[in-house]
């Protein structure tokens, strides 16, 4: 994105974070440590998947938009 401000020029760099876990629990506290960083977020996405082998298993997972200037 560029932005044109008072014939100044910024440009903000968009970058994407996925994070992954097994346990929801476990993605929770990985969401709050990136957060802890206060970049500017510009949206969240969260998705469960499940998949069954010999016993069901879960993914639970987020991606994270975020501007870095």
């Amino acid at each position: 994105m560029t932005y044109f401000l008072k014939n100044v020029i910024y440009n903000l760099i968009m970058k994407v974070k996925i994070i992954e876990c097994t346990h929801e629990l476990d993605l929770e506290d990985e969401i709050n440590d990136f957060l802890s960083k206060n970049l500017k977020i510009l949206d969240m996405k969260y998705q469960v998947a499940m998949c069954f082998s010999a016993e069901l298993e879960y993914s639970f997972s987020c991606m994270i938009l975020y501007e870095d200037k």
